[in-house]
């Protein structure tokens, strides 16, 4: 019998020590809803990276929680620390989701200020481009002018040399009758080196054009004189096609007994009527209306 109650106050000293050793053995259900609270939160890299100092905040509050359920068992304190862990976990989340837009917000007016800025520079590089091809085109221009200039006041030099004269329609060259035989129109062997000289002229400027036009005195009816002076003019642009000049470059015009330039009473007025005119464009190639 002694023994049996020996038996029994040890057990039941045992079972005390055991109690005194170990914390509750149920989990708290509020500790547990702060933990997986913070545990999903604190996984967030816009919370880790932006809101440390109030997830740290947390980390502590829930570290005091889950010491109070351990330790002591206080359902009380622990629900009131788990609570306070949790508000604090939410204000870390918050944190972490308004500086994450804060930091979107800025880098959409980064984005946007350098999406202006390029803008800028391109429409900067634009106007620098169109200037430079503005200038560009102003001396091209400028050069142009002044070479077709140069090349006019060459063209008229030459036209002078061979006794040309400056007119209201344009430069031109009088070929007098002596170039043809009497009632004729095919052209005498003395042509040869005026037409040559015209002919070479034309080839050296190729954007001038002419207009033959054939004249002839009063003597004989009217339709002969247009007829001659259309064969008189046909002859000196084949001429000058047969040494090398565009026949599309070459406009003929015949005037038979019209536009006289002198008295067909005499002789020598006669003679300065009988006469074959090259009429030059100018350089864009547009010759003046005919007569």
């Amino acid at each position: 019998m002694k023994n049996n109650l020996c038996l029994t106050a040890a057990a039941m000293a045992a079972g005390l020590l055991v109690g005194c050793a170990s914390g509750p053995t149920q989990p708290n259900a509020a500790l547990e809803e702060a933990r997986q609270l913070y545990g999903r939160t604190s996984t967030s890299p816009a919370v880790a990276s932006t809101a440390q100092v109030e997830l740290e905040r947390a980390r502590a509050a829930l570290a005091r929680a889950d010491a109070s359920w351990t330790g002591e068992g206080d359902t009380a304190e622990t629900n009131h620390l788990a609570y306070l862990a949790k508000q604090l976990t939410v204000v870390a989340a918050e944190a972490g989701a308004q500086r994450e837009a804060e930091t979107r917000v800025q880098q959409a007016s980064a984005e946007r200020e350098r999406i202006r800025a390029d803008a800028r520079t391109t429409e900067a590089r634009a106007a620098q481009a169109q200037a430079a091809s503005a200038q560009a085109n102003a001396a091209a221009a400028q050069q142009q002018a002044q070479s077709a200039s140069q090349r006019a006041s060459q063209l008229e030099q030459e036209l002078q040399q061979m006794a040309a004269r400056a007119t209201e329609r344009g430069m031109v060259l009088t070929l007098q009758d002596v170039l043809f035989d009497v009632g004729q129109a095919t052209l005498k062997p003395g042509a040869e080196r005026t037409l040559e000289r015209v002919a070479e002229l034309l080839r050296h400027f190729p954007e001038r054009r002419l207009l033959i036009e054939g004249f002839t005195d009063s003597t004989g009816s009217e339709g002969a004189n247009l007829e001659l002076s259309r064969r008189r003019a046909e002859a000196v642009q084949q001429a000058l096609v047969t040494r090398g000049v565009g026949r599309d470059r070459i406009d003929v015009a015949p005037h038979g007994e019209a536009y006289p330039v002198a008295n067909n009473e005499t002789p020598s007025g006669r003679q300065m009527n009988r006469r074959v005119e090259l009429l030059f464009s100018n350089e864009q190639g547009q010759l003046s209306e005919q007569r």
